[in-house]
């Protein structure tokens, strides 16, 4: 008889072990399934985001095939940068008397933009 009382004590732990390791599975189960979700909506979010980085980019490489050539600038070497920079301080270069004005025409038309225009 003891040994029958031993034996339904060990069932019972062990119907109790097992209940309690399904629960942690549908636990970990319903955590991955979460994940999952989580990692589909990322996914998703990240496409997007590559789609409208690709459209931002066609959009700039549009307007930059439409855009007047700008002005380029040489890259000067750091003995003629120094002969260069010397050169923009020159008392050849610069005004003797601060009071007077530039011979430049502010109201040129190379200066203004045209407003009017309708070349686009």
């Amino acid at each position: 008889m003891s040994a029958l009382s031993v034996m339904q004590d060990k069932n019972i732990h062990l119907e109790n072990s097992l209940s309690a390791e399904t629960c942690i599975k549908l636990d970990l189960f319903c955590a991955l399934g979460e994940a999952k979700r989580q990692v589909e909506v990322t996914q998703s979010l990240l496409i997007q985001k590559e789609k409208e980085i690709e459209e931002l980019k066609s959009k700039v490489a549009e307007v930059m095939a439409v855009m007047p050539p700008t002005l380029t600038y040489a890259v000067v070497s750091l003995e003629s940068d120094m002969v260069s920079s010397s050169m923009l301080y020159s008392p050849k270069f610069m005004s003797e008397d601060k009071g007077t004005t530039s011979l430049l025409d502010p109201n040129a038309s190379i200066y203004t933009p045209n407003i009017g225009s309708s070349e686009m």
